[in-house]
């Protein structure tokens, strides 16, 4: 049983060496294939072809996915993005304001911790019996 078992083990061995210098070989030879076409002016001019095609398809998508979401009177990407800078501009003039308030608040001597009152709608709906 011992000579099986060794014998085993060498040929187990021999396998995956095997594999590995095969391995080795085949990455090698695609390395110096892929090496060979990528370095190529027509492997540029072709990538460059297909960039431009891609961006002519992804600008044609766009258009016509704004007319789709304008045609059902949904928000576009350019719509949210122009919405989002100006929240963000009246933020900013708010945060002026309440900058130019407490500055004046300060110079008349209203203390800067005063209460201010909230306006709450009148309940003119009664509850059901």
């Amino acid at each position: 049983m011992p000579a099986q078992n060794g014998n085993t083990e060498s040929a187990n061995a021999d396998v995956a060496q095997l594999w590995r210098a095969w391995l080795s070989e085949t990455e090698r030879q695609l390395n110096g294939f892929f090496g060979e076409v990528l370095g190529t002016e027509q492997f540029a001019q072709l990538s460059g072809n297909f960039v431009d095609g891609y961006a002519v398809v992804q600008h044609s998508l766009n258009q016509s996915m704004e007319r789709y979401l304008n045609t059902f009177n949904l928000p576009t990407h350019s719509d949210i993005v122009e919405l989002g800078e100006r929240l963000n501009t009246i933020e900013e003039r708010i945060s002026s304001l309440e900058t130019t308030l407490h500055n004046v608040a300060t110079q008349v001597g209203v203390p800067a911790s005063a209460q201010v009152t909230q306006l709450r709608p009148r309940r003119t709906r009664q509850p059901k019996p």
